[in-house]
């Protein structure tokens, strides 16, 4: 009995930790293990960058829905390797991800300003995957009726657009200041401390609060 209880927490951890090794770890893994080799940079870093662009096309089809946040990033990707490769500028490839970064940040407060902020999105869908469609459209309807509920879900998103945008600031210094093959390294470390903060954060709030999906 006691191993059937453990089973679904680590199903379910096993869900949240899969993306972050697939689009954290394993890029990273291969920028170092590709300059060892002798590649260089550039090389190095878009070699890594296929994976994740490899992870959520994937995820968008066995899903079989427009994810338009998946879509955005991997459109910004390819903008932002295009560009860096165009100017042959290493830095600005390593820099591309706070680029990117930023720009999710912009599109989650854009959506706080046109009423229907991403959190509500995203809650929903969790929501839907714990208690069925019915069990989302019960907790999504909250947004019409409760102005505690509608103030929680815009507070959440605007802390992670804010939150998103000051790191890629940071993303960008440090790509700009820091020697090419540390940037990778330190920058993974810093989302990991981010979204870290951030995530606890939205938790602990959304606790406090009944904001729960």
């Amino acid at each position: 009995m006691a191993m059937a209880l453990d089973a679904k927490p680590k199903a379910r951890w096993g869900a949240v930790l899969a993306p972050v090794l697939v689009d954290l770890v394993v890029p990273l893994l291969i920028f170092y293990g590709l300059r060892q080799s002798g590649v260089g940079v550039v090389g190095a870093t878009l070699a890594g960058s296929v994976i994740p662009v490899v992870r959520t096309a994937y995820s968008i089809v066995r899903g079989r829905t427009v994810d338009w946040m998946a879509v955005f990033m991997i459109i910004a990707l390819a903008v932002g390797t295009i560009a860096s490769l165009a100017m042959h500028s290493p830095r600005m490839l390593l820099a591309k991800d706070g680029v990117i970064t930023a720009l999710c940040g912009a599109w989650m407060l854009g959506t706080v300003a046109l009423g229907k902020p991403l959190l509500l999105s995203i809650g929903r869908g969790i929501a839907e995957a714990k208690r069925g469609k019915g069990g989302g459209e019960v907790w999504a309807s909250r947004w019409d009726r409760e102005p505690r509920f509608r103030h929680g879900i815009r507070l959440i998103t605007i802390v992670w657009g804010v939150g998103l945008v000051l790191d890629a600031v940071v993303r960008v210094v440090i790509a700009y200041v820091l020697p090419l093959d540390a940037v990778p390294g330190v920058t993974t470390v810093q989302w990991i401390v981010v979204f870290a903060l951030l995530y606890g954060f939205m938790m602990i709030y959304s606790r406090k609060n009944d904001l729960l999906a």
